[in-house]
């Protein structure tokens, strides 16, 4: 079968190539072609032409055509081989849709023309649409099709459901017109599916049906709950699977966004409840599968819980709180969220602004350390951080930035060259009540004579002391803390190999008295905290070597009230030939104070009321810094850093608030 190019070219209708006929009656010869056929030959614009040639010689043949009530025109230049019987014509895919194209023939002998042949037409039909193969999606199947229609208002989407060889198709109701893609969610669960595509313009249609079937998922659980116990979870769900056997519980340690799970349980299909008990106290993550043999498995979305802890301590309730990745986190006094950047080095305050953040970043900053930044009594942030004063020198100028009603301030304190060392921060400081700022830095050497204080006096100029001579060598200097007690008098902490100290400022002098510790004694990479109940009393924690020494630590607390010292008490013992490492908080009056530190047991929270100690097991180990504190009403509060979030503004925190 030959294909005649010049009849590929024109459009049916269109006069692109040819002539019309001529206005007068032509001579006439005798005999023409018969019996033309048309056919659609490739949708929506390749035309089929069959005829019958004259018995009689000719040169070639003329072809016209024609759509509606056009008028005919030649669909071609010179004339078509007398050999062929049959041709293609290729009317463009702009042929207008539910159109009726007419066709006729006849032969040239020399310049002589033959009489037409019978005309014979074809009615253009909808453009056929085309299908995709459907696939699984989430709890339903996708399809998608392309409408190639130009006229076509009606759509209908339906589902062959094959079972037994038997296909059965189901209208899907409520497909909007304009639709090219859906997802099944009605599907019978493990039914093979095909589909098929219908568009309409009054009793015309064009369809397409989807070469391949998919089979729909089983229905997962729903609807799940996880009631938090002590030591156990209860889980409850419903389950819509109509063709499920068995329910799987699994269950993943963590809180983390691609968590590991592992199987717990397999209940009966019809099971709608399970209790998880005897668990370790912590974090976890369920999920629920629904099974059946030669079905893949249907999983629910994830839930996450805490366990409570064991009511024999502190009474604290755990939620979950999702924020974004910080370093720091302070709390306000309404239970706002203030954060830090991502990691230490990364200088900046997150201030909270409904459900997002506003970050400040100091200019030409260089560093900050811990407490990195601190929450005045009106929830305003302050931060203390230093800028190069001089390319190539190692001296800085410490600054302090604050926020107020006009916006974040900034002022610069003193300049100095600070003590470099990885193993402790060279400068702290603390808010006292009035919401003043105090420093303690270590400068030069590093030895405990380059210890400096600084506060701002009453005509707004910082003032800087060195502070009184400490009696131990330079190098056994360890670790140092600065507290601030109720009213306003600083209290600066030293740590030195088999000796503590602490310091005291009243009026314009320094005092320093030696804690009676009994050999404690603090390196720069070792636990020490305190704080200052008032002028004359102090709470302080450092670690001791276990006696006899066995590799293990005792942390020791020593308190001094109304100027005299109490009996020192061993708060907890170390294991593994390791220091002793927490976090220690204080109520505002002095009166609470706790510890949360990890044991071998998982993380413990300790409460100091009056003299009494109470211990939580809180969960296991935090990914990173805690936040440990006391609001204005003296309840304890703890935020736990508890795994990773699927991005940096989705990590999953724990958040321990203590009951009245």
């Amino acid at each position: 079968m030959v294909v005649a190019a010049s009849l590929a070219v024109i459009h049916c209708g269109g006069g692109g190539g040819g002539s019309s006929s001529p206005a007068s009656t032509p001579t006439v010869s005798a005999e023409g072609p018969t019996a033309l056929s048309v056919t659609l030959a490739q949708a929506p614009e390749y035309f089929g032409l069959r005829w019958t040639p004259p018995a009689t010689p000719f040169d070639g043949y003329e072809f016209e055509g024609r759509s509606g009530t056009g008028t005919y025109t030649k669909l071609h230049d010179g004339l078509i081989p007398n050999t062929w019987t049959t041709a293609y014509y290729n009317a463009g895919t702009s042929i207008p849709e539910l159109t009726t194209c007419f066709f006729r023939v006849r032969v040239m002998r020399g310049t002589t023309p033959s009489a037409y042949s019978n005309e014979a037409n074809y009615r253009v039909a909808l453009f056929t649409p085309s299908m995709s193969e459907p696939y699984p999606s989430g709890s339903g199947l996708s399809i998608t099709w392309l409408n190639t229609s130009l006229v076509a208002d009606t759509l209908l989407l339906e589902r062959g459901a094959s079972q037994g060889g038997t296909t059965t198709w189901t209208a899907i109701p409520n497909v909007p017109f304009g639709t090219t893609s859906w997802i099944d969610k009605d599907a019978p669960e493990g039914v093979a599916c095909y589909y098929r595509v219908t568009y309409s313009k009054g009793q015309d249609s064009a369809q397409a049906t989807s070469s391949g079937t998919a089979t729909m998922p089983m229905a997962p659980p729903n609807q799940i709950v996880a009631t938090p116990l002590v030591e156990g979870v209860h889980l409850s769900w419903q389950n819509m699977s109509t063709v499920a056997t068995q329910v799987a519980v699994m269950r993943a340690p963590g809180l983390d966004s691609y968590p590991s799970y592992q199987e717990v349980a397999v209940l009966p299909a019809g099971t709608t409840s399970y209790d998880d008990t005897q668990l370790a106290t912590g974090y976890y993550t369920y999920r629920l599968e629904n099974r059946k043999s030669g079905l893949t498995s249907a999983s629910s979305s994830p839930i996450q819980v805490v366990t409570l802890p064991p009511q024999n301590g502190a009474s604290v309730t755990p939620t979950m709180v999702t924020l974004p990745q910080s370093q720091i986190v302070r709390r306000g006094s309404l239970g706002q969220w203030f954060l830090s950047g991502s990691y230490a080095n990364d200088i900046r305050v997150r201030v909270p602004s409904g459900n997002a953040w506003i970050d400040h970043v100091p200019t030409s900053s260089l560093s900050w350390s811990s407490p990195y930044f601190l929450l005045d009594r009106k929830d305003q942030p302050h931060m203390v951080y230093t800028r190069l004063v001089v390319q190539g020198s190692q001296e800085v100028a410490i600054m302090h930035a604050w926020q107020d009603g006009a916006g974040w301030q900034t002022e610069e304190i003193a300049r100095r060259t600070l003590y470099s060392s990885s193993a402790m921060p060279p400068l702290t400081f603390a808010l006292d009540a009035q919401d003043h700022l105090h420093l303690l830095w270590l400068k030069g050497n590093g030895t405990p004579q380059d210890l400096e204080y600084a506060s701002k006096a009453q005509n707004g100029t910082w003032a800087v002391e060195g502070l009184t001579s400490i009696p131990t060598t330079p190098s056994s200097l360890g670790n140092y803390r600065l507290a601030i007690d109720p009213t306003g008098q600083p209290h600066v902490f030293v740590g030195a190999w088999q000796s503590l100290f602490h310091l005291t400022r009243a009026g314009d002098t320094w005092a320093v008295e030696t804690i009676p510790s009994n050999g404690a004694s603090v390196g720069w990479y070792e636990f020490m905290d305190g704080f200052a109940p008032g002028p004359d009393s102090i709470t302080f924690f450092a670690p001791r070597a276990h006696q006899p020494y066995d590799g293990s630590y005792d942390l020791m607390m020593l308190r001094k009230e109304a100027g005299s010292w109490l009996p020192e008490e061993v708060v907890a013992t170390t294991t593994g030939y390791s220091s002793f490492n927490g976090w220690l908080s204080a109520s505002m009056d002095g009166s609470r104070f706790a510890l949360y530190y990890p044991t071998s047991s998982g993380n413990l929270l300790r409460v100091w009321t009056s003299g009494t100690w109470t211990s939580t097991l809180v969960g296991p180990s935090s990914y990173g810094n805690p936040l440990l504190g006391f609001d204005a009403l003296n309840k304890l509060y703890l935020l736990v850093p508890a795994g990773w979030g699927s991005t940096q503004n989705s990590y999953p925190y724990v958040l321990y608030l203590e009951q009245p």
